[in-house]
Order: C-alpha cells, then structure tokens, then sequence
C-alpha cells in the first residue's frame, strides 16, 4: 500500500492536466470558450466596412465591433481568423474557430449545416453598381451583362436563378434576376469594384451589399449604383452544426447577447458609426 498510494497520486494528477490541457471545461461549446478564456471568430479582412484591416494592419469595422461586443459579454477575449468564405460556408469547421461573424445571411441552404444565432443583428438590401461611362444604369441594363459576385454568396445564388435556395421570405425580394447574364465569381464581392478599378474588362457591373458599394464609392472608386435595391437580408451569427461540442448553450447565450445589443442601442450606434444609416432594424418593421 505504501507503493500504491503516490502511484494513485500520479495517476490523478495526469488526469488532472488532462483535464486542463485544452485550455477548455464541459464537453459543450461554450464552456470550452469560457476556459480557455478565448472565442476563435472567423470573418473577412476584405469587406470593408464590415470587416477589414486598418492602416496598421488591425482588423476593424462593424463585425469586428459585434464580435469584439459579443466577447466581451461572455468574458473572454475575441481571436480572429480568416478562411475563405466558401470554406466557412461549407460547415464542417473541424474545431479551428468557434463562430462567424461575418455579416452572414441566414438561408435554407446554409441552415443544413450551420446554426443561426436569432436574432438577426443586422439587416441589408443587395444593391448593383457598374463602372461609370458603362452605360448600365437601370436594372434593365444588366441583361445580357457579365456580373460579378462573390463566390458561394446569397448574390451569386440569386443572380443563378435559384433565389428559392435563399430561404427568404417573398416580402424581401424586389425584383426579378437579369436575364442572359454570365457570372464571373471572385473570392468576395468586395473585391468586385477592386478589379473595376484595377481595370479588369471581364465584366463592369456586379451585385453585392448597399453597405460595399457605399465603401467603394466613399473611397473614390469610379462606380455608381445601378437601379433600387433587388432584395434585403437577415445577417446572423453562425455556428457549425457538425461541431464535436454540443454547440447548443452557445448558440443561445449569443442569441441572448444580440437580443441585448439590440436592446440597449449597441447595434444602432455601432450601425450608425459603420454604415451612417440604421441597419439593426428590420426592413419589415
């Protein structure tokens, strides 16, 4: 016994660091977030003024604000990552971040194998725009056209023809797609009016997010808005359905955080700071 006992004694301390190595607690999300003491956020450092890197190669901008809010709230300090868009889309995250916050919209498609956070935090209509002297300047103009968008996004969905895969309520679509059209997809779609200034000729009118096309137009890009808004989104905070950890408890507790945020005024304001207009609010209200 006297040989037993400091052997049970090793036994339980390696089970104790076992137990802490991960840095984690609790075999659900976010018990494991709240020890480690860290949530992993994924989002865009292109997709401005979303998300986007500063002068000085910080991330900054309306997401990153809502993802920073959120962390604070639940205690921890907030780690961003940067994987392509159609990866985060996909689900299947095999653990390397915790949620998008990524001004994601919520469809059917995307609700197979991610979790929404309800409520929506922000809301925003799709809007065209097209190099200026192109001569597209009506919705009708973009017949025929070669548009951009961004891969794997609700814009190339809709501009596919498939806007029933979105998810979205009839009451938000405000037109029909162009007719005759060829998608030309980028990684973003912010990176559509990049390439128009940059020259590129595949194309010269594309689809993305009012809120994108306001950047690109305040940073002098030469490019106007073509037509009224085609439809508006629900953007939400995204979790992977086929997570290891239950994901459950995370999913409301930042649900809770939104409903908070919005309660409190911390969407509107931060909305105000990013888009100069309030965006928290549904279309619908």
């Amino acid at each position: 016994m006297k040989r037993l006992i400091p052997v049970l004694l090793v036994v339980l301390l390696l089970s104790l660091v076992g137990c802490t190595a991960g840095g984690g607690g609790g075999n659900d999300l976010l018990s494991d977030i709240e020890g480690r003491g860290v949530v992993r956020v994924s989002t865009d450092p292109n997709y401005e003024p979303q998300s986007f890197l500063d002068e000085n190669g910080e991330f900054v901008g309306f997401d990153i604000d809502v993802a920073r809010e959120i962390g604070e709230r639940l205690g921890v300090e907030v780690e961003f990552i940067t994987p392509d868009w159609d990866v985060i889309t996909a689900g299947n995250w095999a653990g390397q971040w915790d949620m998008s916050v990524g001004s994601m919209t919520v469809t059917t498609a995307r609700q197979e194998v991610l979790d929404f956070a309800e409520p929506a935090y922000y809301f925003t209509p799709a809007q065209f725009a097209a190099a200026d002297g192109s001569g597209i300047d009506a919705l009708e103009d973009v017949n025929n056209q070669a548009v951009c968008a961004g891969v794997s996004t609700t814009y190339e969905t809709w501009l596919n023809g498939a806007a029933a895969d979105l998810g979205l309520p009839e009451t938000s679509f405000y037109a029909d797609p162009p007719t005759g059209i060829t998608v030309i997809p980028l990684a973003t779609d912010a990176e559509c009016p990049q390439s128009i200034q940059a020259g590129r000729q595949e194309f010269q009118v594309f689809l993305s997010s009012n809120t994108v096309v306001q950047a690109a137009i305040d940073g002098g890009l030469p490019i106007h808005r073509v037509g009224s808004p085609v439809f508006s989104e629900n953007l939400a905070v995204a979790f992977d359905k086929g997570a290891e950890l239950d994901n459950a408890s995370a999913v409301q507790r930042v649900g809770e955080i939104i409903q908070a945020m919005h309660d409190d005024g911390t969407l509107r304001e931060l909305s105000l700071k990013w888009f100069d207009s309030d965006l928290s609010a549904s279309p619908t209200q």
